[in-house]
């Protein structure tokens, strides 16, 4: 008789096709406010360079935080 233990369940997730559309917006977006903010640092720009700096600051903890609260959120709907 076969083990049941020798068996690996492999679970796919299939994520819908806008999530990657918005990823890369947002890793473009950020890319975009980094260089923003290293080139207003360079040219001595200091109310730029803090603009810059916040907004990149906020707009890559966001993307960060919403991708833990997707991640947590599915976890918890799969146990």
């Amino acid at each position: 008789m076969i083990d049941q233990k020798a068996f690996i369940e492999l679970k796919i997730r299939k994520r819908p096709w806008f999530i990657w559309i918005l990823r890369a917006v947002w890793l473009i977006w950020v890319l975009f406010w980094l260089e923003a903010t290293v080139g207003s640092w360079k040219e001595m720009e200091t109310r730029a360079f803090v603009i810059s700096l916040i907004i990149f600051l906020v707009s890559l903890i966001a993307g960060i935080l919403l991708w833990l609260w997707g991640y947590l959120r599915f976890k918890k709907a799969n146990t």
